[in-house]
């Protein structure tokens, strides 16, 4: 019976491993724990009183936010026939290993967008296993925007063309431009040069750096600002010795 309810139970996938395959499946999240606060920063000025500050870089930037915490309540799949001290050293190597940074965290309860997030539930592999014997709490920090799948795939242009981001957020996306000499992108109403390009230049605002593979390109950028993709309608054009013109936008959303 259980193993049935296994099969099509609520699962997340972290660290490109679902949970399903470590034998943990969801019983419940924590939606009060899922929204995330925006930073607000004030400062007092007399005869004036308290003025909150904008934190953002530039007009287009969206509003900071904080991370957050995603919890899930797990149980174990008991019919599997692995001991539980067996399971929490998966499950340990699962989460733990790879050490704390960002990855992908998706689940079922969300089949259209994805989190960056990192797992902020401290354990030792002996206290999993006591933990795995009733039901078990997972916590991730998460980022506070979510991204779209669709997203995530890549926009080729060839001609000047609009694109549009339904999300109702600012995107940073990742930008590959194939051509070569001086070249500018325009993006609305914003231009982006760059200078000496040598077959292509890749502009990444998320890190804010230009590169080339494994070299940086940020000394070809003419322009500080880095490429954004607006709510809305983006019209895109660019002049210059270009032959294609390569968008990840990563659409996002609260």
């Amino acid at each position: 019976m259980l193993s049935e309810y296994f099969e099509s139970a609520n699962s997340f996938t972290y660290n490109g491993i679902n949970s399903l395959d470590m034998g943990l499946f969801i019983t419940g999240q924590s939606a009060a724990d899922s929204a995330a606060e925006p930073e607000i920063e004030t400062v007092e000025v007399p005869a004036k009183g308290i003025l909150i500050q904008d934190n953002r870089i530039d007009t287009l930037d969206n509003q900071r936010f904080k991370d957050y915490e995603q919890k899930y309540t797990c149980c174990v799949d008991a019919t599997q026939g692995r001991s539980l001290e067996e399971l929490a050293h998966s499950i340990y190597m699962w989460l733990y290993a790879p050490g704390i940074e960002y990855s992908r965290l998706y689940d079922t309860y969300n089949t259209e967008r994805y989190r960056l997030a990192y797992i902020n539930s401290n354990a030792s592999v002996s206290e999993l296993a006591k933990r795995l014997l009733g039901e078990i709490e997972i916590t991730f920090m998460c980022k506070a925007y979510e991204r779209r799948l669709n997203g995530d795939k890549t926009i080729t242009l060839t001609k000047a063309a609009t694109i549009y981001n339904t999300e109702g957020f600012t995107a940073t996306p990742y930008i590959k431009i194939t051509g070569n000499g001086g070249i500018t992108l325009y993006i609305n109403n914003r231009a982006h040069t760059f200078k000496d390009v040598n077959e292509y230049i890749e502009i990444d605002g998320e890190i804010m750096n230009a590169y080339k593979g494994d070299l940086l390109q940020n000394s070809k950028m003419v322009t500080t600002l880095f490429p954004k993709l607006a709510a809305g309608a983006n019209n895109i054009s660019w002049a210059g010795n270009v032959t294609k013109v390569e968008i990840i936008p990563r659409w996002c959303r609260l």
